[in-house]
């Protein structure tokens, strides 16, 4: 009888301690989270855009025949060629023979159209003498003017040879290093055959590919900064062209590299470039704020009770710590930043310090 009296004790014990449970879970007071806060700032913000680059040389050429000839000499790969200086030289003498044959037949019309207008001077005093015909006349005047033309005509062919004299000589039009040779001496070659190439080393520009959407925030003139390995440049974008390509959707922008660049860098070698946008105005917050989740990104924004709210938010430009965002935010609303990760939304949070001014 004791034994079930005692059985029956315990049971009600038990009872009353599972009726009690959830009355002293509810006494227990919420833990709230620990965090750091910032607000959200309103600012103009100029991000770079970093994007890759190659080095061009703003004067690069092919040089041409400018006539029919054999090749008498011809420079090589890798001599400098001032402006103006021989890159080929043609073997021109059959040009010389010809020039000399025209002057000789420009001479002997010209002595032609003396000799026939003196006849017809002489003619037209006869004929008005009433001792020579008409027709005598006449035959003699055209013999003169068909003299003149003549002489008209060679002057022209001679000014045609040496206009393919002055050709004789392939000039550099700018001063350059000639980069490649595509004939040789001897060798007999047309009129616009391609002899050289020649680029100039000294004024070179890079030429980087830049997404289409930022074309109206690229401004001439501004600064860019160029690195290859461990050098870095200052360059100046001189050039943004205004056409897109429809596969990469891109554009091409054009830096001009300071006078000490071709010290260090050559036509032809891969650069990375950071290009600053025209300045707007956007809602930033530190980067640290910002929780990347696979349902999306959010920022935690703090309310006036102290809980967080789960805010999503889009990602736009970034400049160092601070990032460009749009959302349901305004200026002075305050975010986690440290802490932010361990929040869902709801959470009750213990605000530690406000960190606005060490973004």
């Amino acid at each position: 009888m004791q034994a079930i009296g005692s059985r029956l004790f315990a049971k009600t014990l038990l009872v009353s301690a599972l009726w009690l449970a959830p009355s002293f879970a509810l006494a227990q007071p919420e833990r709230a989270v620990l965090v750091t806060v910032t607000e959200v700032v309103a600012e103009d913000m100029s991000p770079l855009i970093p994007t890759a680059g190659t080095v061009f040389s703003r004067n690069a050429t092919q040089i041409t025949s400018g006539l029919a000839a054999r090749i008498e000499w011809i420079a090589e790969p890798g001599d400098f060629i001032p402006a103006g200086g021989a890159v080929a030289r043609f073997d021109c003498d059959m040009l010389e023979l010809r020039r000399d044959e025209l002057r000789a037949t420009a001479e002997r019309e010209q002595v032609n159209v003396h000799t026939f207008s003196k006849e017809a001077d002489r003619l037209r005093r006869a004929r008005e003498a009433l001792v020579a015909s008409e027709s005598q006349l006449l035959l003699m005047e055209g013999e003169r003017d068909r003299a003149a033309s003549e002489l008209k005509i060679a002057k022209v062919r001679i000014l045609q040879t040496e206009n393919d004299l002055e050709r004789c000589v392939a000039r550099a039009p700018f001063d350059g290093v000639v980069t490649s040779v595509e004939r040789t001496t001897g060798e007999d070659v047309e009129r616009s055959t391609v002899l050289a190439a020649m680029t100039d080393t000294q004024n070179l520009e890079v030429r980087a590919s830049v997404p289409i959407r930022y074309l109206p925030r690229i401004r001439p003139g501004v600064v860019a900064l160029v690195q290859m390995n461990d050098l870095r440049f200052e360059g100046r974008i001189r050039k943004a062209v205004p056409a897109g390509d429809a596969l990469s959707q891109t554009f091409e922008v054009r830096i001009d590299l300071p006078a000490s660049a071709p010290q260090f860098i050559a036509a032809g070698q891969l650069v990375s470039v950071s290009l600053p946008l025209a300045a707007s105005n956007v809602m930033t917050v530190p980067r640290d704020s910002i929780v990347l989740r696979e349902d999306g990104t959010f920022v935690m924004r703090i309310n006036a009770e102290n809980r967080a709210e789960r805010v999503t938010i889009q990602v736009a430009d970034a400049t160092g710590q601070r990032v460009a965002i749009r959302g349901e935010l305004k200026p002075g609303d305050r975010v986690a930043v440290r802490g932010a990760e361990a929040l869902d939304g709801g959470e009750s949070v213990a605000v530690r310090t406000e960190t606005c001014l060490l973004y």
